[in-house]
């Protein structure tokens, strides 16, 4: 009886361990389908920094009462998830973290011509993202330098995107006369890359991965030393994201 009771124990602390085990993969499959990115979603976790973390660290930071930006695509089944400053909501981004050679965050935003655009509607070519929001002075001021490098560049992608709603955005673009496909309500992409000084530009790959960023533009300028500026930053990250400038 002795010998059999301590087999059963035994046996019983077997069959508990993989359970024990197997548990945190299963509580991250649940969150995961909370998100309802699909079957075989692809997720990165990213503290508030922009680092990266693994689910377990992930949720030992939610734990802490802290909230999480999310950016994704439902279609492709990709998101990345990235923890908020202490005390931050959304609209409050942590620093901007991404650099050159980073995966740019998946997103499907709406846009003022109709239908939703995604990231990987941008893949094949080079593309100018620049952030901007309709209060913002420089981002006024960038306006004819931005139409202008589009003009002189029909081999790349030109896209803004704001946090504005679609009525404040349109009305940006009607008075201000920009020319380039206006993405709205991108505040979960912001917060999520950290875009906190306006505008920003950022050049995305052919691949979709950061070749370079400017944070904010000079207002002192005149219209040519900007487009100048703006065509140097240009070549010079095309001219590092490529395999002979690495």
């Amino acid at each position: 009886m002795c010998h059999l009771s301590l087999f059963a124990t035994l046996l019983l602390l077997m069959l508990a361990a993989p359970l024990r085990a197997s548990s945190p993969s299963n509580d991250e499959a649940s969150f995961l389908a909370s998100l309802q990115l699909g079957p075989a979603p692809q997720v990165r976790y990213l503290d508030s920094n922009g680092r990266p973390l693994d689910y377990a660290a992930f949720t030992r930071q939610l734990q802490q009462r802290r909230s999480y930006s999310m950016t994704g695509d439902r279609q492709s089944g990709t998101a990345v998830l990235r923890i908020r400053p202490p005390g931050a909501h959304a609209g409050e981004p942590g620093r901007f973290a991404f650099g050159r050679g980073d995966a740019f965050p998946p997103f499907a935003l709406p846009s003022l011509r109709g239908g939703t655009q995604r990231l990987s509607d941008f893949h094949g070519r080079y593309t100018l993202i620049s952030f901007f929001f309709a209060e913002c002075a420089p981002c006024i001021a960038e306006v004819p330098t931005l139409n202008a490098y589009a003009r002189a560049h029909g081999d790349m992608n030109f896209v803004s995107i704001t946090f504005d709603d679609a009525d404040t955005a349109r009305a940006f673009v009607r008075e201000r006369g920009l020319t380039w496909r206006v993405l709205y309500d991108g505040e979960a992409l912001t917060d999520t890359l950290g875009v906190g000084i306006y505008p920003t530009l950022m050049l995305i790959d052919p691949s979709g991965h950061v070749a370079g960023s400017a944070v904010g533009m000079s207002m002192q300028d005149d219209p040519a030393k900007r487009l100048a500026d703006l065509s140097d930053w240009i070549e010079q990250w095309k001219q590092a994201a490529s395999p002979a400038g690495r």
